[in-house]
């Protein structure tokens, strides 16, 4: 009996014993930072919530205000991934409170960042807005650089979807140089993205093509198969709203193919409904209904209100034209209800024109008349002058490091001048210099414009008087070129000089283009290379020449002035060559071509009949004009490939 008593206490003994240790073998499972960071690795969000909500319990009992900001912070976001906004909502207002309460700052950037988020997907764009802005001031001050590119596209993002194209652009060029700056391609490739909305909704389709292609470039290079998917869908977008149905559904497929392996497949609800408005671009009703309403199932099971309603716009003009009006009617109506709802000006004016398009069908031409009043008004409050001088703008910042390559390239032109035509020194040198400054008081102009936002009748004069003054000053040049060489009896003098002018015109061609036509920047390549060899061959004159012939193929197509230029540049410096060195006196001829070998790349080839490269001269350094050459191409991303035997054959690929 006494050994059981014992017994007994020495039991009841360890389990006291045990009770006490328990938080000391357990208390790093309970530390709040422990905790935290158990549920930010956690793959399962509702597990990393749990873990989140504990360590935020165990740091309010322990005082440890920056663990329990953050806590709530990461539950607000987990919410959001998850779709439940509402709930995402209060954590991040209670996160704003403890802020404030314990006067921590610093983390209440990310709880306005939080709360705009959601307010964005709850359809407060205003609201959202004004959050945004406040984390981008949290984010000023603590110098949180990423972040605060994220809250300046998250705003350019919102000002878009209400039409406010000037404040969502300016926006986008903050970020992306932040982005820049740190490198953060992913990023940038949104920017870039959003940037291709604003163009699409000014119905600037080749722009927006433009910078959807700068996203997909990136997004291949990080090898994220997502995004790559997301990237082909905004190509296929724009595509669609450019009326090219069959490059639409082509680009697409292929993000379906990639999107429909995604665990999440609310991303292939855009690319489902743009497949289906391809489709019924190309009158295939039955196609376009099918990918719709396969569209309409995802999105209702993530509860994706503003894609219903887009989707339901695709629908009734699907069912306008299967003539089922009733139908037709109900699904618009829906629309129209979500847009205003939403605040979305641009999908309202979308429903209207559709409501127009079916009361006309339908012959009901009173309410078909007040509908296109409506839409006429909407569309005239969200379409103004000034919105695409904006948009402008980011055009200009783009192209400025273009420019400044192309200042450099001219720059290493006149030097090489210089040194060939001593006697004309100071004058080509004051030449030079008022080029130069005229190139940068056009990019002062254009940085000014960015700024101040009134000055484009300005500028436009500007960019006028500097193309006329930059091809009077490289004809005044080629002039200088021409009388040196008649003063000249040294013929390698004379080849030289000639040379150097027909590189000058080369340039002088395109710069007479921009300035007869100041309403684009794009150069006729056909037109263009004709009048260069012609030019050429008039140059190099005598009896030799006049026995080669010239038989140029170019397609008829326009690229910018900066690849002309380095296309024209190579084309002068290779036929050159052949005019020079390629023929006897029994002549020859000389061939050029430029074709369209896949949908964004180009095949330039020049080639001869004549002797070829001699052997000897085959391991010789390169000439001046063969650097040149390398050059450009290394400016085009290409290579230059030599063929030899019979003649010389050139090729070279160039990606537009």
């Amino acid at each position: 009996m006494v050994s059981l008593k014992k017994g007994f206490f020495l039991f009841i003994s360890l389990c006291v014993l045990l009770n006490n240790a328990y938080p000391f073998f357990y208390q790093d499972d309970q530390n709040p930072d422990s905790l935290l960071k158990k549920a930010k690795s956690s793959k399962d969000q509702l597990t990393g919530i749990k873990l989140a909500k504990q360590a935020w319990q165990n740091a309010n009992n322990t005082n440890n205000k920056i663990t329990l900001i953050k806590s709530l912070n990461f539950i607000s976001a987990s919410y959001w991934d998850l779709r439940k906004y509402d709930s995402a909502k209060v954590y991040a207002s209670n996160a704003l409170i403890a802020a404030g309460k314990y006067h921590v700052d610093s983390l209440s950037g990310d709880s306005w960042l939080n709360l705009g988020m959601a307010d964005y997907k709850m359809g407060a764009l205003k609201q959202s807005v004004d959050e945004y802005k406040k984390a981008a001031d949290i984010y000023k001050k603590t110098h949180k650089l990423s972040a605060l590119a994220t809250a300046f596209l998250n705003i350019g993002i919102c000002e878009r979807k209400l039409s406010q194209y000037s404040t969502a652009v300016d926006y986008f060029i903050r970020s992306s140089d932040i982005f820049e700056n740190l490198k953060d391609e992913e990023s940038l490739s949104y920017t870039y993205n959003s940037t291709a909305l604003c163009f699409g909704e000014l119905n600037n389709y080749p722009k927006a093509l433009s910078y959807n292609r700068k996203a997909l470039i990136i997004r291949q290079k990080l090898n994220d198969k997502r995004l790559v998917g997301l990237s082909l869908n905004n190509i296929g977008f724009a595509f669609n709203r450019y009326n090219q149905p069959d490059s639409a559904i082509y680009y697409l497929s292929k993000s379906l193919a990639i999107l429909r392996h995604e665990k999440d497949s609310s991303s292939m609800v855009f690319t489902l409904q743009n497949l289906g408005s391809s489709w019924k671009m190309k009158g295939d009703l039955e196609k376009a209904e099918g990918y719709i309403l396969r569209s309409q199932r995802i999105a209702t099971n993530y509860d994706m209100t503003e894609e219903l309603a887009r989707g339901n716009a695709d629908l009734a003009e699907v069912y306008t034209q299967q003539k089922k009006y009733k139908q037709a009617l109900a699904a618009i109506n829906n629309t129209i209800n979500t847009a205003q709802q939403l605040k979305l000006p641009e999908l309202l004016l979308e429903a209207y024109t559709i409501k127009f398009h079916l009361y006309e069908h339908s012959g009901d031409y009173k309410n078909a008349l007040l509908y296109d009043n409506k839409r006429s008004d909407l569309k005239d409050s969200l379409f103004t002058v000034a919105k695409q001088k904006t948009i402008d703008e980011l055009e200009i910042k783009y192209q400025t490091s273009q420019q400044e390559k192309d200042i450099s390239a001219l720059h290493l032109q006149n030097n090489l001048q210089k040194k060939i035509v001593r006697q004309q020194k100071l004058s080509i040198t004051v030449l030079i210099i008022s080029a130069v400054l005229l190139l940068l008081l056009f990019v002062i102009a254009y940085n000014s414009f960015r700024i101040k936002n009134k000055a484009n009748l300005r500028i436009q004069t500007l960019m006028r008087d500097m193309h006329h003054r930059v091809k009077n000053n490289l004809q005044i040049l080629s002039g200088l070129f021409a009388m040196q060489i008649e003063n000249l009896s040294d013929e390698k003098t004379k080849d030289a000089l000639r040379e150097n002018e027909s590189r000058l015109t080369s340039m002088n061609l395109i710069h007479n283009k921009l300035y007869l036509d100041n309403t684009t920047t794009k150069i006729e390549m056909n037109e263009y290379l004709t009048k260069l060899l012609t030019h050429l061959k008039d140059s190099f004159g005598g009896h030799k020449h006049n026995g080669i012939n010239l038989r140029i193929e170019v397609i008829n197509i326009m690229l910018e002035a900066d690849k002309a230029v380095a296309i024209g540049l190579i084309a002068n410096e290779l036929a050159t060559n052949a005019f020079k060195y390629a023929f006897t006196d029994k002549g020859g001829e000389i061939h050029l071509g430029l074709a369209l070998i896949e949908k964004s790349k180009l095949l330039l080839t020049l080639g001869d009949n004549g002797m070829g490269l001699k052997p000897e001269n085959k391991d010789k350094a390169p000439s001046f004009g063969l650097k040149l050459v390398n050059l450009m191409a290394r400016q085009l991303n290409s290579t230059l490939v030599v063929k030899n035997n019979p003649g010389v054959f050139y090729q070279m690929e160039i990606n537009i």
